[in-house]
């Protein structure tokens, strides 16, 4: 049976693409559910990411949106998405959960397909450490506050 899981978990993340560098965040105690929620708001409605639902699955922890797009400054289009899974094997309500996410990039560097690039026009283009670095950092404000370290001003 957990062969069978291992299989469909792979194969929906086969479709987040090949990570180098995984971010990761341990959640303090809660349940999965809080946990689940406390991203889902965080991602939705401050960085306006937008869920796919046909990669998304609760119960084995994958969370996945869809693509977002944007142009370089030399008017390339650039589009990303961010995936995410919990390892729910690893966490508890006690302990907390393990989150682990990032944000893949894809360019199209045919101006050619400038506006209506096709599936097969785009490539892969790394990830974007910086929207992880600051979603990082909203996402330990939310389920993760007592690893947050506040400084005070003046003080280093």
């Amino acid at each position: 049976m957990k062969r069978v899981l291992s299989i469909l978990l792979f194969t929906s993340l086969a479709s987040c693409g090949s990570f180098r560098n995984w971010r990761e965040l341990q959640t303090e105690p809660m349940t999965l559910g809080e946990a689940w929620q406390g991203w889902q708001d965080i991602v939705t409605s401050r960085d306006g990411w937008v869920v796919d639902h046909s990669a998304t699955d609760r119960g084995n922890g994958v969370w996945q949106s869809r693509w977002k797009r944007r142009e370089t400054e030399r008017n390339f289009p650039v589009r990303s998405r961010l995936c995410m899974e919990v390892l729910v094997e690893d966490g508890s309500r006690k302990d907390g959960w393990v989150m682990r996410f990032a944000v893949e990039q894809e360019i199209c560097e045919d101006l050619r397909r400038h506006q209506e690039p096709a599936e097969d026009d785009w490539s892969g283009f790394g990830q974007n450490a910086e929207a992880e670095k600051v979603l990082g950092e909203r996402l330990a404000r939310r389920l993760a506050p007592g690893s947050v370290e506040i400084k005070k001003p003046g003080r280093q």
